[in-house]
């Protein structure tokens, strides 16, 4: 039996940092994507995160919020960031996924920072009803 092209490499591509809390159609969409592959030729070393927070956006106002923030870590000091948010839950992923056919590894090498700074305040609303929340 004869073997060619053999790679010898430890690596098998993105690492994602926490996979599970991943939309499902959001996750697939990504590894399906011309982006992911072009990042995995280039860097092999490169580490994704996916986050999503909701909440009330904390200036008073009954407005809740769903934030979807996407980091992608192509290698030490270039970090691109995407994100957005939405009064409706869906919404952040579905654009995620419309704007995922779009981007390219160009332009997020373009984009991306040495360091990221925060993406904006994140505010906790104690419920007042409960002792123990107040009391923390």
């Amino acid at each position: 039996m004869r073997v060619d092209n053999v790679q010898n490499s430890p690596c098998f591509g993105i690492k994602y940092s926490n996979k599970e809390v991943w939309s499902p159609k959001t996750l697939k969409a990504f590894e399906n994507s011309e982006l992911l592959k072009s990042i995995d030729k280039k860097y092999p070393n490169a580490s994704v995160r996916y986050t999503k927070i909701s909440g009330e956006d904390g200036f008073g106002n009954s407005d809740f919020f769903h934030t979807l923030i996407l980091d992608i870590k192509l290698l030490k000091g270039k970090i691109f960031r995407w994100n957005i948010s939405s009064h409706s839950e869906d919404v952040p992923d579905k654009l995620f996924i419309n704007d995922l056919e779009k981007m390219t590894l160009e332009d997020i090498e373009h984009h991306a920072e040495p360091i990221l700074k925060p993406s904006d305040r994140i505010f906790v609303n104690v419920d007042k009803q409960n002792p123990i929340k107040a009391f923390f």
